[in-house]
């Protein structure tokens, strides 16, 4: 007669976004086979939200720099990337970013309209001087895993309309490591 243990998980908190979790024991073979399963579901298949497309004022495309700003639109583009927004929209939402006032342009800069909210707003996107008047339109749709910039494009959006890398999940990084149980009689 087969007779398993029932496995058992524990959840250790490590930081408010991190968290490492333990199930034992398992039958052979299926530590790989779950935590495998786990990792995949989790980068790509819960929902998130990130920025899809943007229009900088006076900007018509990516290779484009701006008059008072430190970073060209390349720069700006791959630091809006790093944005960490969650929406409770299901369609897409607008946020403005206008600035007119010497120093850094940071996330909290941003306004966001009703259920949009910005989760790192020490994110530097940009460095202006005293001259510069820089203003941008972020759109922000709810989606699942990566979607490249290609994609995102919109052949009947406005010119100077930039699309974006979009990495929805928030779930960053997963790693999975199975070691060898004891289980009555057997070690695996």
């Amino acid at each position: 007669m087969l007779i398993a243990q029932r496995p058992t998980l524990h959840e250790e908190v490590l930081s408010p976004n991190r968290s490492r979790f333990s199930l034992e024991p398992l039958e052979p073979g299926f530590g790989y086979t779950l935590g495998n399963s786990l990792r995949r579901t989790l980068l790509s298949s819960i929902p998130g939200a990130a920025v899809t497309n943007i229009r900088i004022e006076g900007v018509p495309h990516e290779f484009s720099t701006i008059e008072g700003v430190k970073e060209d639109v390349t720069e700006i583009i791959l630091n809006i990337k790093d944005l960490v927004v969650s929406s409770e929209h299901d369609a897409p939402v607008v946020a403005h970013l206008r600035k007119q006032t010497a120093g850094p342009v940071t996330a909290a800069d941003i306004q966001v309209p009703a259920g949009v909210e910005v989760h790192n707003p020490e994110l530097v996107i940009a460095t202006i001087n005293a001259k510069a008047k820089f203003e941008v339109e972020l759109t922000i749709e709810r989606g699942r895993g990566y979607v490249q910039a290609s994609q995102n494009r919109n052949p009947d959006a406005d010119a100077g309309v930039i699309p974006i890398d979009s990495i929805y999940s928030p779930v960053l990084k997963v790693s999975y490591r199975v070691e060898a149980t004891r289980a009555g009689e057997f070690t695996n």
